[in-house]
């Protein structure tokens, strides 16, 4: 008889355990089909995630210029220039034909990132704004887009292989300091 109500208290343990770890791994289960769900965008994540979608807005879009924004003297526009082609010397290259009108070029090197979608591209800062579409304006296909990992107003201007020249000397000596900068039609509304 000692034996039987032992031999009880031990299934009720066993049935306690199996309900209790059969529980949590339900629970866990959940979670990771949930976590799956929102990973893949299948499920909207249930909470607004503004620490991290706002950095994510300001990298590699084209920024919109505040209205009435003038062009900036080349003297205040310091540039590090890119060669992301297969030519070489292209950055020198286009490096000595800035300073000529007066652009401080900080560097000339070979481009480590990704391609650049577009001939030319101008990476800025939100506070050098102004310099990088002044210096966009040189280019007859540039893109300026908005770097948001750094605060610097030094300007990087990336060489793409579609890049063929700047515009024409005569077109270039047009280009004035105060003149009205306008936005491109792609341009987003960065807010400061």
């Amino acid at each position: 008889m000692n034996s039987h109500p032992r031999h009880s208290y031990r299934q009720r343990l066993q049935q306690r355990q199996t309900v209790i770890f059969g529980s949590i791994g339900l629970v866990l289960t959940l979670f990771l089909v949930l976590g799956l769900l929102w990973f893949t965008n299948i499920l909207p994540f249930p909470m607004k995630r503004d620490f991290s979608t706002a950095a994510e807005q300001e990298e590699n879009v084209v920024p919109c210029l505040v209205e009435g924004t003038t062009s900036v003297e080349p003297s205040s526009i310091t540039v590090r220039v890119y060669n992301a082609s297969t030519r070489t010397g292209l950055a020198g290259n286009v490096g000595g034909k800035l300073s000529e009108y007066g652009i401080v070029i900080s560097d000339e090197l070979n481009w480590g990132g990704s391609e650049p979608q577009a001939p030319v591209v101008v990476y800025s800062s939100l506070n050098a704004l102004p310099q990088a579409y002044t210096l966009a304006r040189m280019f007859p296909s540039a893109t300026v887009l908005l770097d948001g990992t750094t605060d610097t107003e030094v300007l990087d201007l990336v060489l793409g292989q579609e890049f063929t020249e700047m515009r024409p000397d005569g077109e270039l000596a047009e280009l004035q300091a105060g003149q009205e900068l306008t936005n491109p039609e792609n341009c987003v509304v960065i807010e400061r």
